[in-house]
């Protein structure tokens, strides 16, 4: 399937050994839909916390807020990444957004992550 919006976040750049695509854009909202390959156990989700943790924490400790973060279990193979980034100096955005990929990408059994899926790239051709 061809996402609208990869083009326009460089997704591919960041050499993630799993699948990333963005779907489109949801404001200043972006829900990652994070596949596994397998089946997640509580050991798996709490691996995903940890790294988020230490992804943000230097952050947090200079007092740079990278938005506010949620992680749920959706199925057995799925999870839901929430980041907001309201309140988020702008020159941190992408740092928050690629960031979660980037930290993802030291977890095993990722098979694919789609950012904002669902949603539609509504961006003018010239602008992607």
């Amino acid at each position: 399937m061809k996402y609208p919006c990869d083009d326009m976040i460089e997704f591919d750049k960041l050499g993630l050994y799993y699948e990333a695509h963005m779907a489109g854009l949801d404001g200043e909202c972006f829900y990652y839909s994070v596949y596994f390959e397998n089946s997640l156990n509580a050991e798996k989700l709490d691996e995903i916390d940890k790294a988020i943790y230490e992804f943000r924490n230097p952050y947090d400790d200079k007092e740079i807020y990278l938005g506010y973060f949620d992680i749920t279990k959706v199925d057995d193979d799925k999870i839901f990444i929430y980041l907001d980034l309201g309140n988020v100096n702008p020159e941190y955005e992408e740092t928050a957004i690629k960031g979660i990929l980037k930290v993802l990408n030291n977890v095993s059994g990722i098979k694919s992550v789609i950012v904002n899926e669902g949603c539609e790239c509504d961006i003018p051709d010239e602008y992607l």
